[in-house]
């Protein structure tokens, strides 16, 4: 189950402190990330989103494993997709992949509402519960198939899409408002290798790609499973 915030006494408040200040400079270092992002990244709690065993190394800028073979991507990863996706502090935004609820977190203090979807039950319920501790209210997380989302989610401003797709599911697809944006790696016809794509909503309905380079992440799921 998912722990409560500072529950975990091995990250000391100096060490904490340290890494965030060491994380921050390399961040702005990069030069293509806005304020509100730098702000939102430096405010999450990431140690607080991980089991005990992981907390010293979510306090770095490397990818931390999950339950279920899925992982937490870096900061600066996460980052760099989320600069992509722009989101706008108007914007409704769907997620696929709640996986801890750290980017769910970080979404969340850059728009208006966040819908994050998980198709692993446990990974969907202990995200929830971090997020509801940290009093995160502009979140909902679900437990379902990001392949058959219910058209009852409605239209989406932004989507974030955090594994990799041959081609954009028809239900992700169709979520999109008129101009919106979604950014996910798509694998390469024939490949195992993948790129990450910003995709836009044109007002013809139309989605212009555009390659933002190179990507490495796991296949995106299709069904739901409860092995909790």
């Amino acid at each position: 189950m998912a722990q409560p915030p500072g529950s975990y006494p091995s990250v000391t408040a100096s060490a904490r402190a340290e890494a965030k200040a060491q994380l921050s400079m390399r961040l702005r270092a990069r030069g293509d990330m806005d304020l509100a992002l730098l702000r939102a990244l430096e405010a999450a709690p990431r140690e607080n989103f991980v089991g005990p065993a992981f907390a010293d190394l979510a306090l770095r800028d490397v990818a931390v494993p999950l339950p279920f073979g899925q992982t937490m991507e870096s900061p600066s990863v996460l980052a760099r997709m989320i600069a992509a996706l722009d989101p706008r502090p108007g914007s409704r935004i769907l997620e696929i992949g709640a996986g801890s609820g750290f980017s769910a977190k970080v979404l969340a203090m850059l728009g208006r509402e966040v819908v994050s979807v998980d198709c692993f039950e446990r990974l969907a319920l202990d995200a929830r519960a971090r997020l509801e501790r940290l009093r995160v209210a502009n979140v909902a997380v679900l437990w379902a198939d990001g392949f058959e989302l219910s058209p009852s989610y409605g239209l989406f401003d932004r989507i974030l899409v955090h594994g990799a797709f041959d081609e954009i599911p028809a239900a992700i697809a169709g979520a999109l408002a008129e101009g919106a944006v979604l950014v996910g790696p798509r694998r390469r016809a024939g490949e195992e290798r993948c790129e990450l794509v910003r995709l836009d909503r044109a007002p013809s309905g139309a989605l212009d790609e555009r390659s933002l380079g190179p990507w490495r992440a796991q296949r995106l799921l299709r069904g739901v499973f409860n092995d909790r």
